[in-house]
């Protein structure tokens, strides 16, 4: 499945002031690829991962996946897409406080007729947290979090991989391992990733980049 974007405008209002993020901004993303989008705060990151998994809506332009325009499509239509093709992973980290790490990557499987839970325990073993699955998220690191949200992000095989911000709360070292382990998963599993940051040293892993 292909990414294609074209002539994508974003504006908003604060105050009495129109503030535009970007304008007709073009991306492609195939199959397997991955991308580095980089921009400083307030460029517009999060706004264009939140319309790429139809979240939002653009003031003009269209997102299209493999040739279907995203905002063509129903509300309904555009949750069951992302829903089975799209897997997200923000900078926060935010998982449910009582649930385990096991229970919190199994989220996205809720109301689905299949138990996904020997996938959870294989996507986190393969991220290094074979001995937290029953940890809560006081008790885990930032590092470890993160890795939490990444395996919850992929649980339903998405095609699609959008990260925003992922390394920003963690140190150079733990930053640098989530970045290999994310060149991992993509290499691994051919999962394209569209990475958004405002850091440059994501290029080591990622040179592939367009600027927002």
């Amino acid at each position: 499945m292909n990414l294609s974007i074209s002539k994508l405008t974003k504006t908003f209002t604060r105050a009495d002031e129109t503030i535009e993020l970007f304008r007709d901004f073009d991306l492609t993303l195939n199959a397997g690829e991955a991308l580095t989008v980089l921009g400083p705060s307030g460029s517009g990151k999060t706004t264009l991962l939140r319309m790429i998994a139809g979240l939002e809506q653009p003031d003009s332009g269209t997102i299209q996946f493999d040739g279907q325009d995203l905002f063509g499509m129903s509300p309904e239509e555009r949750r069951a897409f992302r829903l089975h093709h799209i897997g997200f992973a923000d900078q926060y980290a935010r998982l449910l406080p009582q649930l385990t790490a096991l229970e919190n990557a199994q989220i996205p499987a809720a109301g689905e007729n299949k138990d996904y839970s020997t996938r959870a325990k294989v996507l986190l073993t393969e991220f290094g947290l074979a001995k937290r699955l029953d940890h809560f998220p006081a008790e885990l690191s930032g590092g470890e979090l993160q890795r939490v949200v990444l395996a919850r992000a992929l649980l339903l095989g998405p095609e699609f991989l959008l990260l925003d911000e992922p390394t920003s709360a963690l140190d150079a070292a733990r930053s640098d391992s989530l970045l290999g382990l994310l060149r991992d998963v993509n290499r691994t599993h051919g999962t394209a990733i569209l990475l958004v940051t405002h850091n440059p040293r994501v290029l080591d892993f990622f040179p592939r980049s367009v600027s927002l």
